[in-house]
């Protein structure tokens, strides 16, 4: 209370003439929210209003040495799987390890849980250089799908690690300490008890890693994405088209490329809308799974 009192006194020292007992300055400040709401509706709105006239069948099925897209849709889908089965699996682990396993108030969980923090803070372009030095050139994977994999992987690990903690932690100790008087093992405790009332957060979390990556052009920039490709990827170390880098270069380096960018907008907003539902989809099917209701 005192350091909200503490904030309101600074502003007032900020902006002397500012009343902040007024009834018209917290309408203006409520209608904020709407004005940036009404902001994103008509980008949407002219996002499909331009984008829906290019999708079509030739278009969406097409090869992308006839105009089409669909290396680069199929490109996509399999730079989303290899993430996914990735990182998730790695992120379970390590929200398994923090939460149930780590000693609690140590250094070592201190670093980990901070440096978790710092890596969900680079910004996507220093995570492609490092992609493109590490994996690329002193792995010598190449421009691959393997590098797209786990440079993509640096970017949904930790939200998948947060994600996962902050269920498990929210899961009672009562279910485990009920397993482990019945005599089963720690982990059986946590495997048959914690992680299924925890699975639809957790897919919730790995939902919203995949929709984090879903647009981004600078992490698979250096280290996944081609402009042309024959036929789609057989092996993970074939080169992808990626809608996002496919938008990039339409954008800035093809002619007339600005309609067909929007279409392909357009596709990325509706793969990440349904991304999105699934995840509402999941979490509601879990817990009714869970409650019985």
């Amino acid at each position: 209370m005192n350091r909200n009192k503490e904030r309101v006194s600074s502003l007032k020292e900020m902006v002397p003439d500012l009343d902040l007992s007024s009834e018209d300055f917290w309408k203006i400040l409520s209608a904020i929210p709407l004005f940036i709401s009404i902001g994103v509706l008509c980008v949407i709105l002219a996002i499909l209003a331009r984008g829906i006239k290019v999708l079509s069948f030739e278009f969406l099925f097409g090869s992308v040495l006839q105009d089409g897209i669909f290396e680069a849709i199929v490109g996509t889908i399999f730079l989303f799987a290899g993430t996914i089965v990735i990182s998730l699996p790695l992120g379970l682990g390590a929200a398994i390890y923090l939460e149930k396993f780590a000693p609690k108030g140590s250094k070592i969980v201190y670093i980990i849980n901070q440096s978790i923090d710092n890596l969900a803070g680079v910004p996507s372009i220093v995570i492609g250089l490092f992609g493109l030095t590490f994996f690329s050139r002193l792995l010598k994977f190449g421009k691959s799908l393997l590098s797209g994999w786990l440079t993509l992987t640096l970017m949904a690990f930790p939200i998948i690690v947060k994600g996962t903690g902050e269920a498990i932690d929210s899961v009672p100790t009562s279910y485990e300490e009920a397993a482990l008087a019945l005599g089963a093992t720690k982990w059986e405790a946590i495997r048959d008890n914690t992680l299924p009332v925890a699975a639809p957060a957790i897919i919730t979390s790995a939902i919203l890693a995949l929709v984090r990556v879903a647009g981004e052009t600078a992490a698979i920039l250096f280290t996944a994405s081609v402009f042309l490709t024959r036929g789609i990827p057989t092996s993970p170390f074939d080169a992808v088209i990626s809608l996002t880098y496919w938008l990039y270069v339409h954008l800035t380096e093809v002619p007339g490329g600005m309609q067909q960018a929007f279409g392909v907008a357009l596709l990325l907003f509706i793969m990440v809308f349904i991304l999105e539902v699934l995840a509402l989809i999941v979490r509601t099917h879990y817990r009714k799974k869970m409650t019985g209701r």
